[in-house]
């Protein structure tokens, strides 16, 4: 087994990488939800409140998927970097982990918010 990092700045580390990782997801969710402004007429007051609500449902899902990827790719490097009893494949296999699904996710949540602009017809 290969020597073990100070277990306190690993801690702290694993920790701030998640809340970065959260922080950020979220801040480009909002950012691709954001409306864009038009100049033309308003829509019906039907249509307009299916749309914020649709935008609100939206919202409230995407803060909690991302705080889920947030926390699995935390606890997979964190459980990879303090828990001296595994071994180096294992720890390597959770780093993968943590790391593939951090891209994947971003990937399927920007195909999914493109899918979602199409379909409802958000501006």
């Amino acid at each position: 087994m290969s020597e073990f990092p100070p277990a306190k700045f690993v801690k702290i580390f694993a920790v701030i990488v998640g809340i970065l990782i959260f922080v950020g997801m979220v801040s480009f969710h909002v950012a691709i939800m954001l409306p864009i402004p038009t100049a033309s007429p308003p829509p019906p007051p039907e249509i307009e409140n299916y749309r914020l609500t649709v935008r609100a449902l939206n919202a409230v899902f995407a803060i909690a998927m991302d705080a889920a990827a947030a926390l699995a790719v935390t606890c997979s490097w964190y459980w990879g970097l303090t828990r001296p009893d595994l071994t180096e494949g294992a720890r390597r296999g959770l780093f993968i982990f943590g790391t593939v699904f951090l891209a994947i996710w971003i990937i399927f949540s920007s195909l999914s918010v493109s899918l979602i602009r199409l379909f409802v017809g958000f501006p």
